[in-house]
């Protein structure tokens, strides 16, 4: 059964798995989110690896991006 797969292979499954769990761990630390979005976001990385992981990845990033815009842009501070 296993005879067919590559060293490639089983790194390029390690690495997908990786990057889940930084992603999901991500998540559950983000204090700004709702339980809610929590567990959405939990389904998506789940039932769609690559797809999902790529999404809250953009999400994540303009989130942060966004973050230090209004910061910057933020005269109280």
């Amino acid at each position: 059964m296993l005879e067919n797969v590559s060293a490639a292979h089983i790194l390029v499954i390690l690495v997908v798995l990786a990057v889940e769990v930084l992603a999901l761990v991500q998540v559950w630390r983000d204090r700004r989110r709702s339980a809610v979005v929590k567990v959405v976001w939990t389904a998506v990385i789940v039932l769609l690896p690559l797809i999902g992981v790529i999404g809250w990845a953009v999400n994540w990033l303009l989130g942060r991006a966004a973050d230090r815009l209004n910061r910057s842009g933020d005269p109280t501070v």
